[in-house]
């Protein structure tokens, strides 16, 4: 690990496990803390594990980039991304951006709703709002249910998607399946007598 001192930046490269790398992490994950909240909960008692091929933690500022086949995962939340650029102030998380081609995101919303798959070119989450938005190329599913558009965000708080296409042209798809139909398909298959 090469720390460089003068301008409180830590340069992290593949050489050692993240475990092992000082109290940045710690802030990194606490930082990821209220994003992985929103998933299940017993996902909340797991922990978080990040690995890239690298990694800098700028203390001076609270900005951390991951760079290279970055993972960040807990329990059943998992995001891939190109590069993750997390922003912490004062100890707390304040945002978090992930690009990529594409950066993809899972994660089981409850035991009794089905797992939201998401993919865009970038993916950007605001604590202070809980929202999550994803931008180029968006496509959000739960279930049989499709968002797509340029960008597409979801509000973690009111549990409502709202999307837009790009320019004054720009088209959004949205296929939401009926209640029945969804029932149906999560119910249990018919017993034979």
């Amino acid at each position: 690990m090469n720390r460089n001192r003068r301008n409180n930046r830590t340069e992290i490269a593949p050489d050692r496990p993240f475990a092992k790398r000082g109290t940045g992490y710690w802030a990194l994950a606490l930082a990821l803390i209220p994003l992985l909240a929103a998933a299940l909960p017993e996902d909340r008692n797991q922990p978080i594990q990040l690995e890239a091929r690298s990694g800098e933690i700028n203390q001076q500022t609270g900005v951390s980039v991951y760079k290279g086949n970055v993972v960040i995962s807990q329990g059943s939340m998992r995001l891939n991304a190109d590069i993750a650029t997390i922003h912490v102030k004062d100890g707390s998380f304040q945002r978090m951006e992930a690009t990529g081609n594409p950066v993809n995101l899972r994660y089981q919303p409850t035991a009794d709703k089905p797992e939201i798959l998401g993919t865009s070119q970038r993916v950007e989450y605001d604590v202070v709002s809980a929202k999550v938005v994803m931008s180029g190329n968006a496509r959000l599913t739960q279930g049989q249910d499709v968002f797509t558009g340029d960008r597409v965000e979801y509000d973690l708080k009111s549990d409502v998607v709202r999307a837009r296409g790009a320019g004054d042209n720009g088209r959004i798809q949205f296929t939401i399946q009926p209640q029945k139909m969804q029932k149906t398909q999560n119910a249990a298959p018919p017993r034979k007598p």
